[in-house]
């Protein structure tokens, strides 16, 4: 039976050719060539992926998305998830589960970023081309993770090409970008990219809002270098430098403001596999700094500040069995900071001060040990002790304990249950919430003392119907230790002077909530719907009792859907609506003249509310040549497609009234032009 099985086969290979020539009982041993035949197969790649604490993402995923004036911002997606801050025109930072921007690590191949926005957040300071994924976690940190009190964002470059040369670009309405991705020999690779904008040239008028006339552009720049010497060892080397221009005038007030500001970020990290062990090693170098110039008739008020960090970080993973993994390892950061210098012309009384340069030393070792005891239950236990040294002489001393249990419940459901003790001596406070680098950083000292969280988290996860549905639910509370907030604004300095310190709030704080994702990765149309319930609340013994204090960032509902489908070969489009509770701010209560100028007194510290806010964004990207290794198209996106008129902030002028600021009151269209070659 088998014989005449095999025997049929070979009838339908070679076409019946031998039919007539083959005994019943033999075998033949003549060669039959065949036509080459490949099957190829489509691997289906989600936007997002969920994996041991940590959601990638994919960055090529996200040209589907809307886009603001042709650019693609992979930070404004970040905001749409639950968990993180929902995006608005003047909130630039990454605020995940109530805490604030600061205390979450924003990293390029390990060298940190402290300011990772260009204007008002509108605009991304990463070139999307440039980099491969992005890598978020929110909470269940283990030892591994940094000195933060948030969450951590890592992108991760492109690093390797398979072809000789490329180019990729994006050319928009108010700025160009390229990216050049080279392969050097077998076992090299280079990337280099670049972006400017052009915005004053075609849309001059565009940030013009208010009474406010704007000027405005920035510039980015960046390189990774890979090495891979053998197939065991490589070396990663990444640079990434950008800097922004603001010139306002208002002239209403008559105050003219000039803002400069730049981020530098480099990393040389170095991996090697042997044997059931890997060792990693990562040194970096990041810098940033800002300069705020305020003129008012007579009188002109300079601030300025500064952060640098230079770090190694280095691990080792060995996986003792086959159940049990053990990480170690030390980490060493020397931080350079001048909080703020001022100086002033015109100002009575003047308070002139120029801090100087100041350091801290932060080292720490960690072990994480990881135990997966069955198919439905792993664990992961970890320590992460900690010593500061400040320049004047203070020390700080901390053991951060974590540990995480982790339920499987099925292969693609589980449950995990989360809870550490989490420092941090780098503290940000700022002069206005205006989505402006104004803010500054300040290290702990014998006036500030690290900030502290206790955290607890319970999480689902769960894959349904082939993959083709995920849905995510976290329960979480944070018990927030001397944070700080600041009370001061830029107008001050133009009255009384500033000192950075006498304006702070220190207290305590509480972040709870829950947060939803349910999203449909297959299909003709995919997206995902997020949501988030929080509370941000803060404790200042100084303003009241009990933690009645909402944080600046506080917003108590956010909801985002986002919605994208691959209409045909050459068409896409895509959807994004957000709808969050307004923002904080603190409202002035009576007004009065003193000297010939206009004084506040306000109410409670965040004591009121900013309208609803709510936008919808549509785009539609149509190729004009798509293949395996080319392709051509335009990107045609609309943002505030109903024209909505959002409130961003709320200031008083020296008219006796308040003035509601909003930005695009308007739907803003844009057109891109996109390649790949």
């Amino acid at each position: 039976m088998c014989k005449l099985l095999f025997l049929i086969l070979l009838f339908v290979i070679s076409g019946g050719s031998y039919a007539d020539t083959i005994p019943a009982d033999t075998f033949p041993m003549q060669q039959a060539e065949l036509d080459e035949i490949i099957i190829v197969e489509k691997k289906h790649i989600p936007l997002m992926r969920d994996s041991n604490n940590m959601l990638t993402i994919d960055i090529k995923g996200l040209d589907v998305l809307p886009r603001f004036l042709g650019t693609v911002n992979p930070m404004r997606y970040l905001q749409t998830l639950s968990g993180v801050q929902t995006n608005s025109e003047t909130t630039a930072g990454i605020y995940i589960q109530g805490c604030d921007d600061y205390h979450t690590i924003l990293s390029i191949n390990g060298a940190p970023i402290y300011y990772p926005n260009h204007l008002l957040g509108l605009f991304s300071p990463f070139i999307s081309a440039h980099f491969q994924s992005m890598n978020v976690e929110k909470s269940a940190h283990s030892a591994i993770f940094p000195n933060r009190l948030g969450g951590g964002v890592e992108l991760v470059p492109n690093t390797n090409f398979e072809r000789t040369i490329g180019v990729d670009g994006n050319i928009g309405l108010i700025g160009a970008e390229i990216t050049v991705p080279m392969s050097i020999g077998k076992k090299s690779d280079l990337f280099l990219s670049a972006r400017s904008s052009y915005i004053e040239l075609l849309y001059s008028n565009l940030l013009n809002f208010g009474g406010y006339q704007s000027n405005y552009d920035f510039q980015d720049f960046n390189a990774t270098y890979s090495y891979r010497p053998t197939d065991s060892d490589e070396l990663t080397l990444s640079a990434y430098y950008g800097m922004d221009r603001l010139d306002v005038n208002d002239s209403i007030s008559t105050i003219d403001i000039g803002v400069r500001w730049s981020n530098l970020a480099t990393s040389l990290s170095w991996q090697h596999q042997f044997g059931n062990a890997s060792w990693r090693t990562q040194a970096h170098f990041s810098g940033f700094k800002n300069f705020v110039d305020v003129n008012e008739l007579l009188m002109r008020v300079n601030a300025s500040s500064a952060l640098v960090s230079a770090g190694v970080k280095s691990d080792v993973e060995v996986d003792i069995r086959s159940d049990l993994k053990l990480v170690s390892g030390l980490e060493y950061n020397l931080f350079f900071n001048n909080p703020l210098s001022f100086l002033s012309d015109g100002v009575s009384p003047s308070n002139d001060s120029v801090l100087g340069l100041k350091h801290l030393n932060e080292i720490s070792l960690f072990v994480d040990y990881k135990h997966f005891v069955s198919k439905y239950f792993h664990y992961a236990f970890g320590l992460r002790p900690s010593l500061w040294l400040s320049a004047d002489g203070q020390r700080f001393a901390a053991i951060s304990p974590r540990l995480s249990l982790d339920f499987p419940l099925h292969r693609f459901h589980s449950i995990k249950l989360h809870g550490g003790v989490y420092f941090q001596a780098l503290h940000k406070a700022g002069l206005s919430d205006g989505g402006l680098p104004t803010d500054f950083f300040f290290l702990s000292d014998r006036f500030n003392v690290p900030e502290s969280a206790h955290s607890l988290s319970l999480a689902y996860n769960g894959e349904f119907i082939n993959r083709a549905y995920s849905l995510s639910v976290e329960l979480y509370f944070k018990q927030l230790h001397n944070v700080v907030e600041s009370t001061s604004n830029i107008l001050e300095m133009l009255n009384t002077g500033f000192d950075y310190q006498s304006g702070l709030l220190v207290g305590k704080g509480r972040n709870y909530g829950l947060n939803l994702m349910f999203c449909k990765n297959k299909g003709y149309l995919k997206g995902y719907v997020s949501y988030t319930l929080g509370w941000a609340m803060r404790n200042f013994d100084s303003l009241a009792d009990g933690y009645v204090i909402r944080a600046r960032h506080d917003r108590r509902h956010n909801l985002v859907v986002v919605l994208n489908s691959q209409l045909s070969k050459r068409w896409s489009v895509g959807a994004m609506f957000v709808l969050a509770s307004g923002a904080p701010y603190t409202e002035p209560q009576m007004a009065y003249l003193l000297n010939g100028r206009v004084m506040y007194e306000f109410g409670v510290h965040n004591g009121a509310s900013m309208p609803l806010y709510h936008r919808l964004d549509l785009s539609a990207n149509y190729s004009i040549i798509k293949s395996q290794h080319r392709e051509l198209g335009l990107n045609l996106s609309l943002y505030n497609v109903y024209a909505h008129k959002n409130v961003q902030f709320v200031l008083p002028t020296s008219e006796f009234s308040m003035r509601e600021v909003s930005f695009f009151a308007t739907i803003i269209p844009s057109l891109s032009f996109f390649f790949s070659f």
